[in-house]
């Protein structure tokens, strides 16, 4: 039986059953209210979208239902694989909503497994777990054993709840939530006889499940209570929770979870639950890129030991978990679940590289077989294909420049390492030479002859050996021959923590990947340095946003309760779409408090029909006013929970002290009692609404553009839709070129200037709106019906969103910068309608501004101030040109300007524009060479003059002093100044007599100079 015909026959079977059948819930784990739970990274079980039906919080469409749920699940991935484990898996699941329980679940998980119609698996090969006190579970599986003829002590077992509690150990540990015990179905695929359990003790069991031979293909889990709990410690999670109550809950349900690769795997005879035609396509395409498939070779994938076979298994596994997580909307990232989906990239390329030898990018081309496997259940595989690929390329690209140099860093580490223990047992390797290997004896030889024995050469070991393998080879060696003569040797063979922080914060190593490449030496890693070291980064840079803990339990919901029933709000009525004004009524109220359970003075409250838009799908909530029966207040923000639309309102009117009071019931009482039923008018800000449309429809039209530019890889990645800008993040490897810009930002102008008709169709089936072509948003969740927003046949998109009636009234489009949001996501932020036309105005504003700085008339254009920078920047040219020749050409040495005075020359030069330094450069090329030569050189600069006197070594010898020089000029200039006999500078504050003062310097030297 394929996997595909097994998923199909066990629908079919609870649908026989009276279920109805539900789609998958996203890998986000949305419910089906479209809320995230935040208590989770991925959706591991095919209860998580259904908890508000097991709470009686929401109303499923049917009391009993059926699904394949995709589910993620990575605690287990270091055993990824082996032949059992998977990070990516489907768990086919029944359930009921206070309908059937324990009696009829067992009934129909026996029927499904052993009646010849359906599995037909033969009971014998059968055995069931229980939690050790559900005696009604234990009663219940025995007579359908006892009725096939066997012994129900030899077919069941009762265990603890670690195994048998939904969550596992929920019983004592929680976390919040419903719970309930399980029972677990196995299945023997052992060649071994298969042993009565009822000669088992529970140790036996465990050892038995452990080493593969008892295969857990499905578990029924009977939901009862609602576990209550607070936080050990609120500043660490990993502490867990502390019991308070577990309350039933308002009806027992059943949620089940039957693992489909598992189940295909016994069916189809296999030991492994690689060995399916699920995995079939993947594993060709993966021995395709290595040179060719062969049946031994699919074998060894499927069942083999060797580290080949296991790492095609792990690439296998990676690549299906890497597909449907980007197809589900998550990007590889630093942190929550891009950080898993990061970690699983680079491990399986890891293991592609180092293992099976490739040396180019391969993961993205295996996304082939996965399709061909999955694609025609799972279309949205297909529908995201460029986008898929794209970012698998991406991610491989980016973690293979950086591997080698992140290999280097470590192996540097484990070369040391290898060196200090070769210094330190020299003596024993001495005496074991024969013993060595021939790379072993040679790193052995070439440290010994190049150091004589001492540390520091580590070169010698490095030229010895000329590959990875053989450094490895060699290390573990005298690993293994040292290490029973002297243990003490490998005290310090661990890696440092803080090398290993340092592999992760400057080369992007996952601390996992990391420990992986230091035990293929058999070196430790210091993970409490790590985490040391972390925490000093973190404490490094507060003040920018806390690391996100991927393992965190609690979310932050603003919550309406009421204990009174009667007095509930319902779910609200959503009249936005069509008006901004409505009357309606307060359904709910509570006063708003901070964390110390003291008010704020702002109000929570609820009403029955609401025009406010609720943030949602990147469009911010509206802002406005409630008003009426004496009060008023003014909406600040909406969100939505369980179908309920909560307002923020900040009061303007109100009869009511609250600000600082306790949030106790009295006080709620009193502000339900004001509040309570009480009718008003409910006012959205209209214009600010008009400008937060105008942007929401942009961003439809600019994602368009987008995939008509860079191509259909583009897909939105996030967005930010509000009253001053839009930002829209979407899927590209790199920046997008100026002229890339220009296009996208031209044909969003073109589609405003036609004046599209915007279309909203409302309750459209799914189905439909994806045969019109209508594109879904990356990553969220979508029921049954949808609605779409249809701009001619430029773009079509599922949105729930308000938008414009036609796309003229966007005005203008405007991109303010393209910028990274995250690897392989870039960031566009632009303007609409009034944003743009007030950065318009800015511009001219500021192109006013640059007229005026450029003495240009004041109607001068763009062309006009451009013409007026050229000239600036000729200008500046001309004038750096001139200082340059001045500080770097001597000036003609021509009669007026050297003379000869007795035996000595004197050159004087004028610098009408120029500073000392200009003066002082100028003296020394006059001077350069001549040793007979007295050299003054006056320079003015911003009213002043500097005097700048050298004096050759043989004039100096015949008298003249360049001090006495200087000293005498300036004071003919009205200054002053001296200095030593061979270079001296003085200054002048008199520049009209620069000429007098340098015309005298000529009797000054003739007085000065002997012969």
């Amino acid at each position: 039986m394929t996997v595909r015909e097994l998923r199909e026959k066990f629908l079919a079977f609870f649908q026989s059953k009276g279920h109805r059948l539900y789609p998958s819930g996203s890998l986000i784990p949305f419910d089906v209210t479209g809320r995230l739970d935040e208590s989770l990274l991925f959706n591991g079980a095919g209860m998580v979208q259904f908890k508000p039906f097991f709470r009686g919080v929401a109303e499923p469409p049917h009391k009993r239902l059926t699904n394949c749920q995709k589910c993620v699940r990575t605690g287990d991935i270091d055993e990824v694989g082996d032949l059992t484990h998977l990070t990516f898996f489907e768990m086919l699941g029944n359930f009921s909503f206070g309908d059937y329980f324990k009696a009829d679940a067992i009934a129909y998980s026996w029927e499904f497994l052993t009646s010849s119609e359906w599995l037909g698996l033969d009971p014998m090969r059968l055995s069931f777990t229980v939690f050790e006190d559900d005696d009604e579970a234990y009663g219940e599986w025995s007579k359908w054993i006892s009725g096939a003829g066997m012994e129900a002590a030899s077919r069941l077992m009762r265990l603890g709840e670690d195994t048998n509690y939904w969550p596992a150990s929920a019983f004592s540990k929680g976390p919040p939530g419903p719970c309930g015990p399980n029972s677990e179905m196995f299945y023997w695929v052992s060649p071994e006889a298969v042993p009565p359990i009822s000669g088992y003790t529970r140790e036996d069991w465990i050892r038995d499940e452990g080493e593969g031979k008892w295969l857990e293909i499905w578990n029924d889990v009977f939901i009862q209570f609602e576990w209550q709990g607070h936080l050990r410690n609120p500043e660490r999670l990993s502490d867990g929770f502390v019991k308070d109550a577990m309350p039933g809950l308002p009806f027992a349900s059943i949620d089940t979870g039957m693992g489909l690769d598992r189940t295909a795997a016994v069916l189809m005879g296999g030991g492994s639950v690689y060995d399916t035609d699920s995995f079939a396509p993947i594993f060709r395409i993966l021995d395709e890129l290595l040179g060719g498939s062969s049946p031994e070779r699919d074998a060894q994938d499927t069942h083999g030991r060797d580290a080949h076979a296991t790492a095609s298994r792990i690439i296998a596994d990676h690549i299906r978990t890497a597909v449907f997580c980007i197809a589900d909307g998550i990007l590889p990232s630093n942190n929550g679940r891009g950080y898993v989906l990061r970690r699983l990239i680079r491990r399986a390329v890891l293991k592609g590289q180092r293992v099976l030898g490739f040396e180019e990018p391969f993961f993205h081309k295996v996304y082939e077989g996965v399709v061909e496997s999955m694609g025609s259940h799972y279309t949205e595989l297909v529908e995201r294909r460029d986008v898929i690929v794209e970012t698998l390329r991406n991610e491989e690209e980016q973690f293979r420049r950086t591997l080698s140099q992140g290999l280097e860093h470590l192996d540097r580490e484990l070369w040391e390492m290898l060196e200090e223990t070769i210094f330190a047992g020299g003596g024993l390797l001495k005496d074991a030479r024969e013993e060595l290997s021939a790379p072993t004896r040679r790193a052995y030889d070439s440290f010994v002859g190049a150091s004589g024995g001492s540390a520091g050469h580590v070169a010698a070991l490095r030229n010895a050996l000329t590959t990875r393998d053989e450094f490895l080879l060699v290390f573990n060696q005298i690993r293994t021959l040292l290490k029973d003569a002297n243990e003490g040797l490998f005290s310090s063979w661990k890696l440092k923590g803080a090398d290993a922080f340092r592999l992760y914060d400057t080369y992007g190593f996952p601390l996992e990947v990391t420990v992986e490449l230091a035990v293929e030496a058999g070196v430790e890693v210091d993970l409490e340095g790590y985490e040391q070291a972390l925490k000093e980064a973190q404490e490094r840079s507060r003040g920018g946003q806390e690391r996100e803990s991927v393992y965190s339990d609690l979310g932050i919901t603003l919550l309406i309760e009421i204990e009174d029933e009667q007095t509930a709000p319902t779910q609200t009525v959503f009249v936005g779409y069509d008006q901004t004004h409505t009357q309606t009524q307060i359904v709910g109220a509570l006063p708003e408090t901070d964390d110390d359970g003291k008010a704020t003075g702002k109000l929570v409250l609820a009403l029955k029909e609401s025009p406010f838009y609720a943030e949602s799908g990147g469009q911010t909530s509206d802002t406005g006013i409630i008003a009426g029966g004496g009060f008023e207040g003014r909406v600040t923000d909406v969100i939505k929970q369980n179908g309920v639309w909560v307002h923020e309102v900040e009061p303007i009117h109100l009869s009511l002290d609250l600000k600082g009071k306790d949030g106790d019931d009295e006080l709620i009482a009193t502000v339900q009692k004001k509040l309570f039923r009480l009718s008003v008018e409910a006012e959205v800000d209209a214009p600010r609404r008009d400008r937060i449309t105008r942007n929401h429809t942009a961003t439809h039209l600019l994602h368009a553009a987008l995939r008509s530019v860079l191509g259909k890889h583009v897909t939105q990645a996030g967005s930010y839709v509000g009253p001053d800008r839009l930002r829209f993040d979407f899927t590209h490897g790199k920046g997008m070129s100026d002229a890339e810009l220009a296009e996208v930002e031209q044909i969003v102008n073109e589609q405003v200037l036609k004046n599209t008709l915007v279309t909203i169709y409302q309750d459209l089936p799914i189905a439909e709106a994806k045969a019109r072509g209508a594109m879904a948003l990356f990553g969220e969740k979508y029921g049954d019906k949808v609605r779409m927003v249809e701009i001619g046949e430029f773009s079509k998109e599922l949105c729930g969103g308000i938008h414009v009636g036609h796309t003229g009234q966007i005005g203008l489009f405007k991109i303010g910068h393209e910028s990274s949001a995250a690897s392989g996501v870039r960031r566009i932020e632009a303007l609409t309608g009034e944003g743009a036309y007030e950065w318009i105005l800015e511009m001219v504003e500021g192109l006013h501004q640059a007229t005026g700085k450029l003495k240009l008339p004041p109607k001068s254009g763009i062309k006009d101030v451009l013409n007026g920078i050229d000239r600036l920047f000729e200008t500046q040219r001309d004038l750096k040109h001139r200082l340059e020749k001045a500080r770097t050409q001597a000036p003609a040495a021509g009669p007026g300007n050297i003379q000869t005075i007795g035996s000595v020359e004197l050159a004087v030069e004028a610098l009408k524009d120029g500073d000392a330094k200009d003066a002082t450069a100028l003296a020394d090329q006059l001077a350069a060479n001549q040793p007979s030569r007295v050299v003054l050189v006056g320079a003015v600069s911003e009213g002043k003059i500097t005097f700048v006197c050298k004096v050759g070594a043989d004039a100096l010898a015949k008298g003249a002093h360049a001090g006495n020089i200087v000293r005498e000029v300036a004071k003919i200039a009205g200054g002053g100044g001296g200095g030593r006999p061979d270079f001296a500078t003085a200054g002048g504050k008199d520049p009209s007599k620069l000429d007098e003062a340098l015309a005298a310097a000529a009797g000054l030297v003739a007085a000065m100079v002997k012969g």
